[in-house]
Protein backbone atom coordinates (compact mmCIF):
# COMPACT_ATOMS: atom_id res chain seq x y z
CA UNK A 1 0.00 0.00 0.00
CA UNK A 2 1.24 3.46 -0.84
CA UNK A 3 0.92 5.86 2.05
CA UNK A 4 -1.60 8.59 1.29
CA UNK A 5 0.27 11.84 0.93
CA UNK A 6 -0.17 15.22 2.53
CA UNK A 7 0.06 16.60 -1.00
CA UNK A 8 0.45 14.20 -3.93
CA UNK A 9 3.60 15.33 -5.68
CA UNK A 10 3.92 13.96 -9.20
CA UNK A 11 5.19 10.42 -9.23
CA UNK A 12 4.78 9.03 -12.70
CA UNK A 13 4.04 12.38 -14.23
CA UNK A 14 7.44 14.02 -14.35
CA UNK A 15 7.99 13.95 -18.05
CA UNK A 16 11.56 14.37 -19.22
CA UNK A 17 12.38 18.04 -19.17
CA UNK A 18 16.10 17.66 -18.78
CA UNK A 19 17.58 16.10 -21.92
CA UNK A 20 21.12 15.26 -20.94
CA UNK A 21 24.00 14.74 -23.32
CA UNK A 22 25.01 11.13 -23.83
CA UNK A 23 28.55 11.94 -22.88
CA UNK A 24 28.71 13.71 -19.52
CA UNK A 25 32.48 13.90 -19.34
CA UNK A 26 32.63 17.70 -19.29
CA UNK A 27 30.63 17.90 -16.07
CA UNK A 28 31.05 14.58 -14.36
CA UNK A 29 33.06 11.77 -15.89
CA UNK A 30 36.18 11.41 -17.93
CA UNK A 31 35.66 12.13 -21.63
CA UNK A 32 34.00 9.18 -23.31
CA UNK A 33 35.03 9.90 -26.88
CA UNK A 34 36.21 6.70 -28.53
CA UNK A 35 34.71 4.25 -26.03
CA UNK A 36 31.39 3.68 -24.32
CA UNK A 37 32.21 0.93 -21.87
CA UNK A 38 31.11 2.88 -18.80
CA UNK A 39 27.40 3.83 -18.78
CA UNK A 40 26.62 7.41 -17.87
CA UNK A 41 24.68 8.18 -14.68
CA UNK A 42 21.57 9.05 -16.68
CA UNK A 43 21.76 5.69 -18.47
CA UNK A 44 22.03 3.90 -15.14
CA UNK A 45 19.12 5.89 -13.69
CA UNK A 46 16.94 5.23 -16.74
CA UNK A 47 17.68 1.52 -16.63
CA UNK A 48 17.09 1.35 -12.88
CA UNK A 49 20.54 -0.07 -12.15
CA UNK A 50 20.64 1.48 -8.71
CA UNK A 51 23.57 -0.54 -7.36
CA UNK A 52 25.71 0.32 -10.38
CA UNK A 53 24.72 3.98 -10.13
CA UNK A 54 25.76 4.15 -6.49
CA UNK A 55 29.06 2.41 -7.19
CA UNK A 56 29.81 4.94 -9.91
CA UNK A 57 28.64 8.06 -8.13
CA UNK A 58 29.70 7.70 -4.49
CA UNK A 59 33.43 8.07 -5.30
CA UNK A 60 32.65 11.04 -7.59
CA UNK A 61 30.48 12.93 -5.09
CA UNK A 62 33.31 14.83 -3.47
CA UNK A 63 34.61 18.37 -3.43
CA UNK A 64 32.84 20.71 -5.83
CA UNK A 65 31.25 18.07 -8.07
CA UNK A 66 27.70 19.39 -7.82
CA UNK A 67 26.36 17.26 -10.66
CA UNK A 68 27.62 14.07 -9.05
CA UNK A 69 25.78 15.01 -5.84
CA UNK A 70 22.63 15.68 -7.86
CA UNK A 71 22.80 12.30 -9.57
CA UNK A 72 23.48 10.63 -6.24
CA UNK A 73 20.41 12.39 -4.83
CA UNK A 74 18.34 11.03 -7.71
CA UNK A 75 19.70 7.52 -7.19
CA UNK A 76 18.64 7.53 -3.56
CA UNK A 77 15.33 9.10 -4.59
CA UNK A 78 14.63 6.11 -6.85
CA UNK A 79 15.30 3.82 -3.88
CA UNK A 80 12.97 5.76 -1.59
CA UNK A 81 15.86 6.70 0.70
CA UNK A 82 14.65 10.23 1.39
CA UNK A 83 17.27 11.08 4.00
CA UNK A 84 20.17 10.40 1.67
CA UNK A 85 18.33 12.01 -1.24
CA UNK A 86 17.86 15.20 0.76
CA UNK A 87 21.45 15.20 2.03
CA UNK A 88 22.95 14.92 -1.45
CA UNK A 89 20.54 17.35 -3.08
CA UNK A 90 21.33 19.89 -0.37
CA UNK A 91 25.03 19.50 -1.13
CA UNK A 92 24.38 20.01 -4.86
CA UNK A 93 22.41 23.18 -4.10
CA UNK A 94 25.12 24.50 -1.81
CA UNK A 95 27.58 24.16 -4.68
CA UNK A 96 25.29 25.37 -7.48
CA UNK A 97 22.30 27.31 -6.10
CA UNK A 98 21.52 28.84 -9.52
CA UNK A 99 20.93 25.48 -11.18
CA UNK A 100 17.17 25.10 -11.78
CA UNK A 101 17.39 21.34 -12.27
CA UNK A 102 19.09 20.91 -8.90
CA UNK A 103 16.44 23.06 -7.21
CA UNK A 104 13.70 20.92 -8.78
CA UNK A 105 15.19 17.71 -7.41
CA UNK A 106 15.71 19.38 -4.06
CA UNK A 107 11.99 20.18 -3.95
CA UNK A 108 11.04 16.66 -4.94
CA UNK A 109 13.25 15.19 -2.23
CA UNK A 110 11.90 17.55 0.44
CA UNK A 111 8.37 16.69 -0.70
CA UNK A 112 8.87 12.97 -0.27
CA UNK A 113 10.56 13.59 3.07
CA UNK A 114 7.51 15.60 4.12
CA UNK A 115 5.20 12.77 3.09
CA UNK A 116 7.20 10.27 5.12
CA UNK A 117 7.70 12.50 8.19
CA UNK A 118 5.46 12.61 11.25
CA UNK A 119 2.97 15.45 11.29
CA UNK A 120 5.05 17.66 13.59
CA UNK A 121 7.99 17.56 11.15
CA UNK A 122 6.09 17.54 7.85
CA UNK A 123 5.33 21.27 8.00
CA UNK A 124 8.97 22.31 7.83
CA UNK A 125 9.76 20.00 4.93
CA UNK A 126 6.63 21.08 3.08
CA UNK A 127 7.70 24.73 3.30
CA UNK A 128 11.15 23.75 2.03
CA UNK A 129 9.49 21.86 -0.83
CA UNK A 130 7.60 24.84 -2.16
CA UNK A 131 10.57 27.16 -1.61
CA UNK A 132 12.74 24.91 -3.80
CA UNK A 133 10.09 24.59 -6.51
CA UNK A 134 9.60 28.35 -6.56
CA UNK A 135 13.35 28.88 -6.73
CA UNK A 136 13.51 26.47 -9.67
CA UNK A 137 10.66 28.29 -11.41
CA UNK A 138 12.43 31.61 -10.91
CA UNK A 139 15.55 30.21 -12.54
CA UNK A 140 13.82 28.58 -15.51
CA UNK A 141 10.35 29.77 -16.50
CA UNK A 142 10.24 27.55 -19.59
CA UNK A 143 10.68 24.19 -17.85
CA UNK A 144 7.48 22.16 -18.02
CA UNK A 145 8.70 19.75 -15.34
CA UNK A 146 9.15 22.62 -12.87
CA UNK A 147 5.82 24.21 -13.75
CA UNK A 148 3.98 20.92 -13.34
CA UNK A 149 5.51 20.08 -9.98
CA UNK A 150 4.94 23.57 -8.61
CA UNK A 151 1.37 23.78 -9.90
CA UNK A 152 0.55 20.36 -8.49
CA UNK A 153 1.91 21.44 -5.14
CA UNK A 154 -0.16 24.63 -5.22
CA UNK A 155 -3.30 22.72 -6.21
CA UNK A 156 -2.96 20.05 -3.53
CA UNK A 157 -1.29 21.71 -0.55
CA UNK A 158 -3.09 23.90 1.98
CA UNK A 159 -2.25 27.58 2.23
CA UNK A 160 -0.49 27.09 5.58
CA UNK A 161 2.34 25.37 3.70
CA UNK A 162 2.34 27.67 0.70
CA UNK A 163 -0.31 26.04 -1.45
CA UNK A 164 -3.63 27.36 -2.67
CA UNK A 165 -5.99 27.33 -5.62
CA UNK A 166 -5.34 30.97 -6.51
CA UNK A 167 -1.61 30.31 -6.87
CA UNK A 168 -2.26 27.24 -9.00
CA UNK A 169 -4.63 29.10 -11.31
CA UNK A 170 -2.22 32.01 -11.65
CA UNK A 171 0.52 29.58 -12.67
CA UNK A 172 -1.86 27.86 -15.10
CA UNK A 173 -2.56 31.21 -16.75
CA UNK A 174 1.17 31.91 -16.91
CA UNK A 175 2.02 28.66 -18.70
CA UNK A 176 -1.08 28.51 -20.91
CA UNK A 177 0.48 30.22 -23.97
CA UNK A 178 3.41 27.79 -24.01
CA UNK A 179 1.78 24.68 -22.50
CA UNK A 180 -2.01 24.84 -22.99
CA UNK A 181 -2.52 21.12 -22.32
CA UNK A 182 -0.83 21.34 -18.94
CA UNK A 183 -2.66 24.54 -18.07
CA UNK A 184 -5.95 22.67 -18.58
CA UNK A 185 -4.65 19.87 -16.34
CA UNK A 186 -3.88 22.37 -13.57
CA UNK A 187 -7.34 23.94 -13.86
CA UNK A 188 -8.85 20.45 -13.67
CA UNK A 189 -6.94 19.67 -10.47
CA UNK A 190 -8.06 22.91 -8.86
CA UNK A 191 -11.70 22.33 -9.81
CA UNK A 192 -11.56 18.81 -8.40
CA UNK A 193 -10.02 20.05 -5.17
CA UNK A 194 -12.87 22.54 -4.82
CA UNK A 195 -15.47 19.82 -5.58
CA UNK A 196 -16.52 21.54 -8.78
CA UNK A 197 -16.72 18.27 -10.63
CA UNK A 198 -18.56 19.60 -13.69
CA UNK A 199 -15.73 22.07 -14.28
CA UNK A 200 -13.11 19.41 -13.54
CA UNK A 201 -14.62 17.04 -16.11
CA UNK A 202 -14.65 19.82 -18.69
CA UNK A 203 -11.01 20.70 -18.10
CA UNK A 204 -9.85 17.09 -18.20
CA UNK A 205 -11.70 16.66 -21.49
CA UNK A 206 -9.95 19.78 -22.83
CA UNK A 207 -6.59 18.48 -21.65
CA UNK A 208 -7.15 15.20 -23.51
CA UNK A 209 -8.34 17.02 -26.63
CA UNK A 210 -5.34 19.33 -26.72
CA UNK A 211 -3.01 16.33 -26.36
CA UNK A 212 -4.72 14.50 -29.23
CA UNK A 213 -5.90 11.76 -26.93
CA UNK A 214 -2.51 10.86 -25.52
CA UNK A 215 -2.44 7.96 -23.08
CA UNK A 216 -0.71 10.14 -20.50
CA UNK A 217 -3.54 12.68 -20.35
CA UNK A 218 -6.21 9.97 -20.34
CA UNK A 219 -4.47 8.34 -17.39
CA UNK A 220 -4.54 11.69 -15.57
CA UNK A 221 -8.30 11.59 -15.97
CA UNK A 222 -8.31 8.00 -14.68
CA UNK A 223 -6.50 9.16 -11.54
CA UNK A 224 -9.20 11.76 -11.02
CA UNK A 225 -11.91 9.08 -11.40
CA UNK A 226 -10.05 6.90 -8.92
CA UNK A 227 -10.24 9.73 -6.42
CA UNK A 228 -13.98 10.00 -7.07
CA UNK A 229 -14.32 6.22 -6.62
CA UNK A 230 -16.08 6.06 -9.96
CA UNK A 231 -14.81 2.55 -10.55
CA UNK A 232 -16.57 1.57 -13.75
CA UNK A 233 -15.57 4.78 -15.50
CA UNK A 234 -12.07 4.47 -14.03
CA UNK A 235 -11.53 1.05 -15.58
CA UNK A 236 -13.04 2.12 -18.90
CA UNK A 237 -10.72 5.13 -18.94
CA UNK A 238 -7.61 3.05 -18.28
CA UNK A 239 -8.64 0.73 -21.10
CA UNK A 240 -9.16 3.77 -23.35
CA UNK A 241 -5.64 4.96 -22.54
CA UNK A 242 -4.22 1.60 -23.52
CA UNK A 243 -5.92 1.87 -26.92
CA UNK A 244 -4.52 5.34 -27.56
CA UNK A 245 -2.49 5.88 -30.71
CA UNK A 246 -0.19 8.07 -28.61
CA UNK A 247 1.04 5.69 -25.94
CA UNK A 248 4.58 5.39 -24.65
CA UNK A 249 6.16 2.49 -22.74
CA UNK A 250 6.04 4.46 -19.48
CA UNK A 251 2.27 4.91 -19.92
CA UNK A 252 1.94 1.14 -19.80
CA UNK A 253 3.83 1.17 -16.50
CA UNK A 254 1.46 3.85 -15.18
CA UNK A 255 -1.63 1.95 -16.27
CA UNK A 256 -0.38 -1.27 -14.69
CA UNK A 257 0.35 0.49 -11.41
CA UNK A 258 -3.09 2.11 -11.38
CA UNK A 259 -4.77 -1.26 -11.94
CA UNK A 260 -2.64 -2.82 -9.20
CA UNK A 261 -3.45 -0.10 -6.68
CA UNK A 262 -7.17 -0.46 -7.35
CA UNK A 263 -7.03 -4.27 -7.55
CA UNK A 264 -8.72 -4.29 -10.96
CA UNK A 265 -8.04 -6.30 -14.09
CA UNK A 266 -4.79 -7.76 -12.80
CA UNK A 267 -4.34 -9.83 -15.95
CA UNK A 268 -4.15 -6.60 -17.95
CA UNK A 269 -1.86 -5.08 -15.34
CA UNK A 270 0.47 -8.08 -15.77
CA UNK A 271 0.52 -7.69 -19.55
CA UNK A 272 1.22 -3.98 -19.41
CA UNK A 273 4.01 -4.19 -16.85
CA UNK A 274 5.67 -6.97 -18.81
CA UNK A 275 5.35 -4.86 -21.95
CA UNK A 276 7.14 -2.00 -20.20
CA UNK A 277 9.91 -4.27 -18.97
CA UNK A 278 10.40 -5.67 -22.48
CA UNK A 279 10.11 -2.34 -24.29
CA UNK A 280 13.77 -1.42 -24.18
CA UNK A 281 12.78 2.16 -23.29
CA UNK A 282 12.93 2.50 -19.49
CA UNK A 283 12.72 5.92 -17.86
CA UNK A 284 14.11 7.34 -14.66
CA UNK A 285 10.63 7.97 -13.29
CA UNK A 286 9.81 4.27 -13.70
CA UNK A 287 13.05 2.41 -12.87
CA UNK A 288 13.20 -1.21 -13.95
CA UNK A 289 13.81 -2.50 -10.43
CA UNK A 290 10.53 -0.94 -9.33
CA UNK A 291 8.75 -2.33 -12.40
CA UNK A 292 9.94 -5.81 -11.42
CA UNK A 293 8.81 -5.21 -7.84
CA UNK A 294 5.35 -4.03 -8.92
CA UNK A 295 5.00 -6.97 -11.29
CA UNK A 296 5.82 -9.17 -8.30
CA UNK A 297 3.01 -7.51 -6.34
CA UNK A 298 0.58 -8.02 -9.23
CA UNK A 299 1.51 -11.71 -9.54
CA UNK A 300 1.26 -12.18 -5.79
CA UNK A 301 -2.29 -10.84 -5.88
CA UNK A 302 -3.15 -13.38 -8.57
CA UNK A 303 -1.81 -16.18 -6.36
CA UNK A 304 1.41 -16.88 -8.30
CA UNK A 305 3.84 -16.75 -5.39
CA UNK A 306 6.77 -18.38 -7.17
CA UNK A 307 6.74 -15.94 -10.09
CA UNK A 308 6.18 -13.07 -7.67
CA UNK A 309 9.30 -14.11 -5.76
CA UNK A 310 11.23 -14.30 -9.03
CA UNK A 311 10.26 -10.70 -9.82
CA UNK A 312 11.23 -9.53 -6.35
CA UNK A 313 14.63 -11.16 -6.85
CA UNK A 314 14.93 -9.48 -10.25
CA UNK A 315 14.34 -6.14 -8.53
CA UNK A 316 17.04 -6.87 -5.97
CA UNK A 317 19.48 -7.87 -8.70
CA UNK A 318 19.36 -4.23 -9.80
CA UNK A 319 18.82 -2.57 -6.41
CA UNK A 320 20.00 -4.92 -3.68
CA UNK A 321 18.89 -2.67 -0.81
CA UNK A 322 15.40 -1.80 -2.11
CA UNK A 323 13.39 -2.23 1.13
CA UNK A 324 9.98 -3.17 -0.35
CA UNK A 325 11.49 -6.06 -2.32
CA UNK A 326 13.54 -7.23 0.65
CA UNK A 327 10.44 -7.19 2.84
CA UNK A 328 8.29 -8.91 0.20
CA UNK A 329 10.71 -11.84 -0.06
CA UNK A 330 10.99 -12.05 3.70
CA UNK A 331 7.21 -12.22 3.93
CA UNK A 332 7.21 -15.08 1.42
CA UNK A 333 9.94 -16.85 3.41
CA UNK A 334 12.29 -16.79 0.43
CA UNK A 335 15.00 -14.36 1.54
Amino acid sequence: MIKERVFPLSSRRWRAAWLLAACLGVMLLSPCVGHAATPSPVELLNSGRADDALRLLIPLATGNNARAYNFLCRSYFELGDWDNAVHNCERAIQLAPENAEFQLWMGRSYGEKANAAPAYAAYSFARKTVASFEAARGLDRHSLAIARDLSEYYAAAPSIVGGGSAKALALAADIAPEYPTDAAWVRAMVAARESDYVHAEREYAECIRLANGSAATILEYARYLRGRKSWQRFQQTVELALRSEHIRPVDRYDAAELLLRTNRNLAEATRQMKAYLQSGHPEEEAPLFRAHFLLGDILLKTGDKDQAAAEYRAALALASTYPPAVEALRHLGQR
